[in-house]
């Protein structure tokens, strides 16, 4: 008995798998391009921010003593990201860091000596932020918050003069928006997401008002010598992790 080949139906048979391979890739492919044109964002948990502008101080004898109340300030913060789905939250530690160059005055007349003077601050803060962040990728995120207030100061005359070092504590209340970076590049902001997890990058721009003026000697808190309360406004570029 002669068996038939079946060589002829070969050809036909790598056809139809070649088509359901290709039918069944068909979903995947697409499902990538989507993927590609919506990218997904990593969870927000950290955010670190450096910020520039000015603060101008209240205390009536700082300005008597310095021809400028107003000096500019380096900010820099760090924050943890609780929660950041519709509203978005933080809680961050801040340190600014701005001096006040100025004359030292005679007590009698109260007229500028010859002898110059300088006033460094620290502030340091922790703060509570809540910030509207409704839909994914939003351009412009309002926000607003407070906390405490801590700052460090040295006062010291040039050369070997005379130094007074404290601190006070006290309250800041702040406001700002920031503007999302990501929609100017929105394929090179999902590239660096996938490699170094940077979630968001931000132009913030936020004003600040200090209430500073509390010290606490001999076991009570008091509220004279130096103040440093005052209004603030920064500039800066903020990352989300």
């Amino acid at each position: 008995m002669t068996m038939r080949s079946n060589r002829p139906y070969r050809p036909l048979a790598y056809a139809l798998l070649i088509g359901f391979l290709g039918l069944a890739a068909t979903p995947v492919v697409a499902h990538a391009e989507v993927a590609t044109e919506h990218p997904t964002e990593s969870p927000k948990w950290f955010t670190t921010s450096l910020s520039f502008g000015a603060f101008w101080i209240n205390d009536s004898n700082i300005q008597a003593s310095y021809t400028d109340s107003g000096k500019f300030m380096t900010r820099l913060n760090v924050g943890f990201v609780p929660w950041s789905r519709y509203v978005h939250t933080e809680v961050s530690l801040g340190m600014g860091f701005l001096q006040f160059p100025g004359k030292a005055q005679f007590i009698s007349s109260g007229g500028d000596s010859a002898d110059s003077v300088m006033l460094t601050m620290f502030p340091l803060s922790l703060d509570l932020l809540v910030g509207v962040d409704i839909v994914e990728e939003q351009p412009v995120v309002p926000y607003g918050g407070g906390g405490l207030v801590w700052t460090l100061w040295r006062e010291h005359e040039t050369g070997d003069g005379e130094e007074w070092t404290g601190d006070r504590v006290g309250g800041n209340v702040f406001f700002g928006v920031g503007l999302l970076l990501d929609r100017l590049e929105p394929k090179r902001a999902a590239r660096i997401d996938a490699k170094s997890g940077i979630n968001d990058a931000y132009l913030t721009v936020e004003g600040r008002y200090s209430k500073v003026e509390a010290q606490r000697r001999d076991g009570e808190w008091l509220s004279d010598g130096l103040t440093f309360s005052g209004w603030s406004l920064h500039v800066g570029l903020k990352l989300a992790y």
